[in-house]
């Protein structure tokens, strides 16, 4: 007599759930996903995200939709350092998934000198945008970028100095502060100090060092480092590139 018998139920095979696409998660995936794909080539893509919970899971699909294309991509986030993890890497573009509430993407991209691509606004055709932006390139040749305007002040304009350089001409001023925007290839550069009355001034280049005394080094109205040394501060037209899809 033939018998038959059960597996036993742990032996069984789970039951595999399909696979759940990571572009349902949030519709624009598709489309960034497309032109990140185009923008990298054999280059990375930069994934700007937030600590919510659903910046969280759209970068995540939007790494793995990326990751089946081969394109490799680094998140960055808003702490203290992290756009560090793209130093020595060669990054095609950076993808904003924070939002129009950061500056962080867009300074990212000025910085790489690449595009950042951020989901349509609305529904329809959405035009490339750039902006003009301010290049800062220090005495070690570390480059950083401000989108708006930046500024530099004393911490005790009575015991500290500025030496400007500029189109062939160098002034050390005590007590000296400066702070400049930028208007496509010049900058609009203010400065002064305890013994000069406010001047203006538009050059394309300015450098700036500071000595005896502690400076401050503003950009884009964040204090962002204690200023020492020198820097040179230039405007680079249409140093933004932002191509919404």
């Amino acid at each position: 007599m033939e018998t038959t018998t059960d597996a036993p139920s742990f032996a069984r095979a789970r039951r595999q759930r399909p696979e759940e696409d990571p572009a349902q998660i949030w519709a624009p995936l598709a489309d960034l996903t497309e032109a990140a794909a185009a923008a990298a080539g054999s280059q990375t893509v930069a994934i700007t995200r937030g600590f919510d919970r659903n910046s969280r899971l759209r970068a995540k699909a939007l790494r793995d939709l990326l990751a089946k294309r081969d394109v490799p991509a680094i998140e960055i986030t808003p702490a203290p350092g992290s756009d560090r993890l793209v130093d020595g890497v060669s990054v095609a573009a950076v993808v904003n998934l924070i939002g129009a509430g950061s500056w962080q993407p867009y300074r990212l991209a000025a910085q790489l000198q690449v595009q950042v691509l951020t989901p349509k606004p609305g529904e329809g055709l959405s035009a490339e945008a750039t902006r003009d932006v301010i290049a800062m390139v220090g005495e070690s040749g570390e480059r950083g970028v401000a989108l708006s305007h930046i500024a530099v002040r004393a911490e005790e304009p009575a015991a500290a100095k500025l030496t400007l350089s500029y189109e062939g001409t160098e002034q050390t001023i005590p007590g000296g502060w400066l702070s400049a925007t930028v208007q496509g290839d010049e900058l609009q550069v203010q400065f002064g100090g305890t013994d000069l009355a406010e001047k203006s001034v538009s050059t394309r280049e300015i450098r700036a060092e500071a000595s005896d005394g502690l400076h401050r080094l503003v950009r884009d109205e964040l204090p962002i480092a204690d200023f020492e040394g020198a820097v040179t501060f230039s405007a680079e037209s249409g140093g933004l590139r932002v191509r919404p899809v």
